[in-house]
């Protein structure tokens, strides 16, 4: 069989694999939970014949929270991939930016400062994340390398991070307990009407990243190659840089600060199809994404963002130790 035949069996097999895995992951989301509503009770539901008590807890609770976990892993997986294209960075991750910490200055300003408590905490971390990203979009007008954009990131996410510590030291034990709870990452916080705001957040922020993948392909070589191919550099860069932080910051308003997800998913999809080729990386990392918070997801009595640092601290390191054989991701 002709090297290209392999290569095009190789992806669609790989593609159809994923998908098996993600539709039955997410199956067993809306199927599993702590209640007593059994396979039988959700078939039920869905042809409408269950009763009321079976219908809210499908409804209202596991599919919410399937959709949730969906959303998340593609959003944080597409994050990851794109800003470690973009930094040639294979350790950058969606929250490089400071966008978490953005998120996480907002909810602080709620639950411990009370700042802001009539408008809701998902409305303020949202304007905390995107104040972080428009200050980031800001700064890319006068600087002219990623890494140096990348360093901007770093400084203002520990700026940030310094200012909720503070409010952390000077709050009451129960503001406290209750922001504590927050960053612990859930995706069972999210109602069935947030999740089409969800998606239209994602959607954007994925067509950002998708109609720039002729950049990003050539990113991984440098600015100049990408320049020579008639690429506008900062014009693309700037659509990357603000879908990446869109969909990193709707997943961290959603469900809190979640890790690894994004950092790990590129890797994983790269060991599977060997392709470098972002028209595969793309919708690969996602999948990968969706499975693995579909599978964080599924374990019980164990917090998050706990559950996201067993499975990605394990593939950091391996990362860690490929990139010092000199074998690390193109």
């Amino acid at each position: 069989m002709p090297s290209n035949a392999k290569s095009a069996a190789r992806i669609w097999g790989g593609f159809l694999f994923l998908g098996i895995f993600t539709a039955i992951l997410f199956l067993l989301t809306i199927l599993s939970g702590p209640s007593s509503v059994g396979v039988s009770d959700v078939i039920q539901t869905f042809l409408g014949k269950s009763d009321v008590v079976a219908s809210d807890i499908v409804w209202q609770i596991r599919l919410p929270k399937a959709c949730a976990a969906l959303l998340t892993g593609i959003s944080l997986a597409i994050s990851g991939l794109v800003l470690q294209s973009v930094f040639k960075n294979p350790l950058a991750g969606p929250f490089v930016l400071g966008v978490s910490s953005g998120a996480n200055l907002g909810v602080a300003l709620v639950l411990l400062a009370g700042f802001g408590g009539s408008i809701g905490v998902f409305p303020c971390a949202a304007c905390g994340a995107f104040g972080v990203v428009l200050l980031v979009l800001f700064a890319s007008k006068f600087v002219a390398h990623s890494v140096s954009l990348l360093i901007v990131g770093l400084m203002l996410g520990y700026f940030v991070d310094a200012i909720v510590s503070f409010l952390m030291a000077t709050s009451s034990s129960e503001a406290l307990r209750g922001f504590m709870t927050w960053g612990l990452g859930s995706f069972s916080r999210v109602s069935l009407d947030v999740v089409p705001t969800f998606f239209v957040v994602t959607l954007v922020g994925v067509i950002l990243c998708g109609f720039c993948v002729r950049y990003l392909n050539a990113a991984q070589v440098g600015d100049s190659f990408a320049q020579s191919l008639g690429v506008n550099v900062r014009l693309s860069r700037m659509a990357v840089l603000l879908g990446a932080s869109l969909l990193a910051a709707g997943a961290t308003v959603c469900c809190g600060p979640i890790g690894f997800i994004g950092l790990a998913s590129p890797h994983i999809a790269y060991g599977i199809f060997k392709s470098s080729n972002h028209r595969v990386l793309l919708p690969a990392s996602a999948l990968v994404g969706t499975e693995l918070a579909l599978l964080s997801g599924l374990v019980p009595g164990i917090p998050l963002a706990s559950v996201t640092s067993l499975f990605g601290a394990p593939i950091v390191l391996w990362i860690f130790l490929r990139s010092r054989r000199g074998g690390e991701r193109a």
